[in-house]
This record gives C-alpha cells, sequence and structure tokens, in this order.
C-alpha cells in the first residue's frame, strides 16, 4: 500500500508523462546529507517540482496557506508534512518553529526567499527567514536557480482567495534546476547583507541554466496557447 509521499511521487510522475514534461539539473553533488535550507527563486512558471525526485528526502516546502485549501492538492500538501504560511497573523511564527524542528531533526527545508512571484528580470527585497533557519539550526544554505524557457510557459489569469490573479504556468517542456555550493550564514554579519548574497548567487544560477538553454535546440512546441 503506498504511503502519502510515495503517492504524491506517482501523481507527479504521471503529470510528467502526460504533459511531457522534464528537467535537467546541475549541482546535484552539491547537496550534502543531513540538514539543509534549499532557498529558491519565485519566477512565475518556475516550479521546483522535480526536487522530490533529486534528493534522497522528502523536501518539507514552506507555501502559503491557500494552497493548502486546494482540493486534493491541499491535502496530499498535508499529508507530505508541507508547512503552510500564515503571513500577517498570529500563526505566521508557528512556520518557522516547524521549519527549525525539521531543520533539528535533520530535514530539508525548501523555501522562496522572495514570498512571492516575482516576474522574470524582476528583483524584490527578500525577506530574511532562510538565514535566520541557518542561524538558529547551524543548517547550510543550498542555493537554487530554476529557470523555464519563456516558449514553454502559460500566461495564466485566475481567482485567488476572491481576487484576481495572474501567473505562469508551465504546462510541457524542460525544467531546468542549477544548485549552487552550500555556505553556512555568518552570525557577525548583517543579516540582510547576507539575504542579498543568497540572491545574487540564486540569480546567477538562473543566468548560468538560461545561457545553457541557448545552447540547445527545442525539441517539442507546447501545445497550449502562449502568452
Amino acid at each position: 500500500m503506498f504511503t502519502s509521499v510515495q503517492f504524491s511521487r506517482a501523481v507527479l510522475k504521471s503529470y510528467f508523462t502526460v504533459f511531457h514534461r522534464s528537467f535537467d539539473v546541475k549541482g546535484s553533488e552539491n547537496l550534502p546529507a543531513g540538514p539543509k535550507v534549499i532557498a529558491m527563486n519565485h519566477t512565475p512558471g518556475c516550479d521546483p517540482l522535480y526536487l522530490p525526485f533529486i534528493l534522497d528526502e522528502t523536501p518539507h516546502f514552506l507555501l502559503q496557506d491557500g494552497m493548502f485549501r486546494i482540493p486534493f492538492i491541499g491535502r496530499m500538501l498535508k499529508e507530505t508534512g508541507q508547512i503552510p504560511v500564515y503571513r500577517g497573523t498570529d500563526k505566521a511564527r508557528e512556520a518557522m518553529e516547524h521549519a527549525f524542528e525539521i531543520l533539528r531533526n535533520g530535514g530539508t527545508v525548501a523555501i522562496f526567499p522572495e514570498g512571492k512571484d516575482v516576474e522574470y528580470g524582476s528583483r524584490i527585497r527578500a525577506k530574511t527567514g532562510v538565514v535566520r533557519m541557518a542561524l538558529e539550526t547551524g543548517a547550510p544554505i543550498i542555493p537554487l536557480g530554476l529557470f523555464a524557457p519563456k516558449q514553454n510557459l502559460t500566461r495564466l489569469n485566475f481567482q485567488w482567495d476572491g481576487s484576481p490573479r495572474h501567473g505562469a504556468w508551465q504546462f510541457s517542456g524542460k525544467s531546468y534546476m542549477r544548485f549552487g555550493t552550500p555556505w553556512l550564514a555568518d552570525a557577525d554579519a548583517d543579516i540582510h547583507q547576507q539575504t542579498e548574497e543568497l540572491m545574487n548567487r540564486i540569480y546567477s544560477l538562473v543566468e548560468e541554466a538560461e545561457k545553457d538553454t541557448e545552447c540547445e535546440l527545442p525539441t517539442l512546441l507546447n501545445p497550449i496557447p502562449q502568452w
């Protein structure tokens, strides 16, 4: 009988097969065993759905609480140990405490430091949560750059929590994932400067991935209308 993690992986594999999704990863040798914080960019359409298949363990993502209210998906997130973030409420601290506990027990936490979608080519000031996690637990930070070619993205307009939203999703084609070398937060250095350094590392990896795609010829046309 399937466990929740095995079932969720089977669902993801079926999705990848049906939509002809694939991925290209470099730097995974940088992933140490034991506790770690994987920090990645939050560019629309650049999803980290392949991360569970690269790691030997189950990653625990910090995700907006609204995702846990989506039928079926929300249940899978809960049963696989993902962490809801209740921003702007008294429960906001609970997500950090949960992440601390996972790291202290040797687990892996995955997080988007920007905290929201940021259009490709733009930058916003990232939140300091990643550095604080590393300082609190001693876990190394692993930067991850995610990239998806624009021709593989489909623009989406939808309602979220009663408000109109827009974004993008990759329904077909290849995803690119570039891991950087682990680094440790410095308790004597400024937390905001370290967060900026982290984002610089992440976006350098994104640029690396984009350059790699320029060397490849497209092998599949996205059958869904583009944006």
